[in-house]
């Protein structure tokens, strides 16, 4: 068993595009079934204004693996290999 705030030190990645996307900030809980159904995560934009805080949405479907440092997610199009900058 894994508890919250185990969960909320683990950082993000995407398996498609290997980007890092945060950290866990909050979870949203359907009451109804009892279960985890989406979390709420702050990323680094990198953007001097907003302070690095970006807030998204990872939904559970979307987990892949939850590991020892990191939570492995699917989230987008596939890896562009356009996208590299060398």
């Amino acid at each position: 068993m894994m508890r919250i705030s185990d969960i909320m030190e683990k950082e993000i990645i995407n398996v498609k595009n290997g980007k890092k996307l945060g950290f866990i900030t909050d979870i949203d809980l359907d009451v109804e079934n009892g279960k985890v159904s989406s979390f709420s995560i702050t990323g680094s934009t990198g953007n001097f204004f907003s302070r690095g805080a970006e807030i998204d949405t990872v939904f559970w479907r979307d987990i892949l693996r939850i590991g020892c440092d990191t939570i492995i997610v699917s989230i987008g199009s596939n890896f562009d290999k356009n996208q590299i900058d060398i």
